[in-house]
């Protein structure tokens, strides 16, 4: 069944008397009701704001992202490309879980009137690297992003690329967001570990923390992970919706709440976005941050109205010397300190992505129709050499 299918049937469904009335994809959407969304929408909707998803590109054909979506581009083996060609899907859903319209009844996103600029770094997840990661985040800000959404995760602790590309996003105030990944180990590679960066966990319904998060003391927030219902590109799905669980899509939830604080205090700089987040996340565990779901659930309500005073600088960060620069656009494939195993001269990159469910549109209320794909969960990857992390004088000083 396909997505323009799928909705004339939930429509022709509600139109019948004495039928049963059939849950809309936005209706099964159970994220939405947990953190909040309706009545966020009230107060913000992320108008203005646009959200860099680096990720397998973005399908401009799904109606659920009509109009969302900027000129992009393509780097590493998806080089020549606009960004706009989705052949894995993983992009596509992060991408309507960040600002999908519910047209005719399909995907909401957490800010539907954000823009998203789709910046494509490979052909799928299996062929991710850092170099190219780190080109499409430095391509995306100087396209003017003022989030970056990265749901995708290495195991290495530290990769010079993305540090210094996350730095340059810092630099020219972006909010970067990454997934812990899902492998439920405690540890947080790269890009999620630098610091300044929200690194998000998983959690399930009832709030409880998802037992295949990746944990550690890098983590800073956590949203839905399990049964998240997307939009995907029809020829990954033929109804168009799917299922997806990690910290991909947490990720993704995050990116949305950002950008809705962004929209509602266009005033703030990001540190003063990231600080909003933090400090008004619903403690989940013990008090105060923890390994597993850090500062807590994020809470988008209390984000846009919660009186937070101002900060500095951006909390997850350590003070800019006074004396530094701006950093300079990093080369594309520098990464001396670390060993080159992917194709371009990156470390390659896991797609934090744990399995994918197509949905049917038409669904009684009673349960939800689910055909199951085969999927790789978790992409293989080769091991990387560890890289022992900075000093604090290493992230304080000449980061360039």
């Amino acid at each position: 069944m396909t997505g323009r299918a799928a909705v004339v049937a939930v429509l022709v469904a509600l139109a019948l008397p004495g039928t049963a009335r059939a849950q809309t994809i936005e209706e099964q959407q159970w994220h939405l009701a947990a953190l909040g969304i309706p009545a966020a929408h009230a107060t913000s909707r992320g108008d203005g704001v646009v959200v860099a998803v680096v990720d397998s590109g973005v399908d401009d054909t799904r109606p659920d992202l009509a109009g969302a979506l900027l000129p992009g581009a393509g780097f590493g083996s998806a080089s020549g490309t606009d960004g706009t060609e989705d052949n894995d899907g993983h992009g596509t859903a992060m991408a309507t879980l960040i600002a999908g319209r519910a047209v005719g009844g399909g995907a909401l996103g957490v800010a539907p009137a954000a823009r998203i600029l789709p910046v494509s770094v490979g052909a799928d997840g299996d062929k991710f690297t850092t170099a190219s990661v780190a080109e499409g985040v430095t391509w995306a800000v100087d396209q003017g992003a003022d989030v970056v959404n990265l749901s995708l995760t290495s195991l290495a602790t530290l990769t010079p690329d993305l540090l210094r590309a996350v730095n340059y996003a810092f630099d020219h105030d972006a909010v970067v967001v990454a997934g812990t990944g899902n492998d439920g180990d405690e540890h947080v590679g790269a890009p999620a570990n630098i610091k300044g960066v929200i690194a998000v966990s998983g959690t399930i319904e009832g709030n409880g923390p998802w037992p295949e998060s990746n944990t550690g003391p890098e983590t800073v927030l956590a949203a839905p992970a399990r049964r998240i219902v997307t939009a995907v590109p029809p020829k990954v799905v033929d109804s168009g919706y799917a299922e997806v669980d990690g910290t991909s899509a947490a990720t993704a939830l995050v990116s949305g709440a950002a950008a809705l604080v962004r929209a509602r205090y266009p005033e703030l700089d990001a540190g003063n976005v990231v600080n909003r987040l933090v400090a008004t996340a619903t403690d989940l565990l013990a008090p105060g941050r923890d390994t597993v779901t850090g500062f807590g659930l994020v809470n988008p309500v209390a984000a846009l109205t919660a009186d937070v005073p101002r900060v500095e600088h951006n909390p997850l960060a350590p003070p800019r010397a006074p004396s530094s620069e701006p950093a300079p656009p990093p080369a594309p494939g520098d990464d001396r300190a670390a060993p080159p195993t992917g194709t371009d001269g990156g470390t390659r990159l896991l797609v934090a992505f744990g399995g994918l469910t197509a949905v049917g549109a038409v669904v009684a209320v009673a349960g939800v129709l689910l055909a199951r794909r085969s999927r790789m969960r978790r992409p293989h990857a080769p091991v990387v050499t560890e890289i022992p992390p900075p000093s604090d004088d290493f992230w304080r000083g000449d980061r360039h």
